[in-house]
């Protein structure tokens, strides 16, 4: 079977094609929001600090419901919560753009902007967790690698589409056009087979998919992986200026797209351990090399060369998180996932910022490095099974 061969045998199975639909359409806003929030924060107030503290408020509000969610839709099904989660978030949107448009204090758009983080409905952990339900586990490796291609290719359109649109349209128009988007995307998803499930009936102590040592490994792991895409962010500003920055991580974002379908299309098995210590170590040499180089053009291949590796790894991640789950804690797993990589993130740019004024850009790739290197000695200590082999 080709590379496209193992993708039309995941999209085969029953309500697939229309659920890529959906959360491709609802994952799309979640980077168009960041910026067309940034845009119309600034523009109404004239302030990037409020704007900052808005994103700020969203961000940390997500990041700390979103395990919550998973653990709601594993123990009362998914669709409920879903639909519940989809009712308030429109809430939400309306009172973000009731706070914009009326120039409330910025204690209210600080409040609006934690609700509207805080009220994110869990479609990317239930779509995530339902992927071993959907497909046949010799395509599951694919299954994730088309869903961490799609999730890395809106962080390339959303942007760009944010830009035109900024031309033609006020900033909290995009947001309003943000939440219809969102709204019709995790509606097609909790009315779809991904939602269907029903509880899973467990019994679970209180810590819920904490109380696995072997996924909180993982979470680390992963939330060093966000810690470099941070670093990297930090370090394409630092290394070529605003101008070429979008074009570095332009490059490393197509770089992940087309590593995470590569590696979802490769035959043989997925094995976690010695494949996720080899695309750590590999990482770490890209990150070394980047704090040698400083031309435009030797960064920009190491950047895509990066997000190549950066997809699989990544891709790698998220089956290793769904074979490594209990079916009964599974959602809330992924969405302790999406905790940690927002952590992660948060820390790799705030770190790598203070590194870089301090030490200057060399050192913020060595420490990332660095910590790809300890990814890679703690990947010595997973214990999760390997996937099976994709057909030939």
């Amino acid at each position: 079977m080709g590379i496209g061969g193992s993708y039309v045998a995941v999209l085969r199975n029953d309500g697939v094609v229309r659920l890529v639909g959906a959360m491709a359409t609802s994952r799309l806003t979640t980077s168009m929001l960041s910026l067309s929030l940034l845009l119309a924060v600034s523009e109404s107030r004239d302030s990037y600090a409020e704007a900052g503290a808005v994103l700020f408020a969203h961000a940390l509000a997500l990041a700390v419901t979103a395990p919550l969610g998973g653990r709601l839709a594993d123990r009362y099904g998914a669709r409920r919560v879903l639909l519940a989660f989809i009712g308030l978030h429109a809430l939400a949107y309306a009172a973000m753009l009731a706070a914009l448009l009326q120039d409330l204090p910025a204690a209210s758009l600080l409040a609006a902007a934690a609700l509207l983080g805080g009220s994110t409905p869990p479609s990317g952990a239930i779509v995530r967790s339902t992927w071993p339900r959907l497909v046949p586990e010799r395509t599951l490796p694919s299954a994730y690698a088309l869903d961490t291609a799609i999730n890395s290719g809106t962080f390339i359109i959303g942007p760009a589409l944010v830009g035109g649109l900024i031309l033609i349209m006020p900033a909290d128009m995009v947001i309003g056009l943000c939440a219809v988007a969102k709204i019709a995307g995790d509606l097609l998803i909790a009315t779809g087979p991904s939602a269907a499930k029903v509880p899973e009936g467990h019994r679970g102590t209180m810590w819920g998919a904490l109380a696995n040592p072997a996924l909180i490994l993982l979470f680390a792991i992963i939330a060093i992986d966000t810690f470099t895409i941070g670093a990297l962010q930090v370090g394409a500003a630092a290394s070529t200026g605003a101008a070429a920055t979008g074009l570095l991580f332009s490059a490393f974002a197509m770089g992940e797209v087309a590593g995470g379908l590569l590696y979802g299309a490769r035959k043989g098995p997925a094995s976690v351990k010695p494949h996720m210590i080899s695309l750590h170590l590999v990482t770490a040499c890209f990150l070394l090399l980047m704090s040698q180089v400083t031309g435009l053009w030797a960064l920009l291949a190491l950047y895509l060369a990066a997000g190549l590796f950066g997809g699989a790894r990544d891709t790698l991640g998220q089956l290793a998180v769904g074979l490594g789950a209990q079916p009964g804690h599974r959602t809330e797993a992924f969405g302790w996932l999406a905790s940690f990589m927002w952590a992660g993130y948060g820390l790799g740019t705030l770190v790598s910022g203070r590194v870089d004024a301090e030490w200057g850009r060399d050192s913020l790739y060595l420490v990332a490095g660095a910590l790809s290197v300890l990814a890679a000695v703690a990947a010595l200590g997973l214990r999760t099974r390997r996937a099976q082999s994709l057909p030939a």
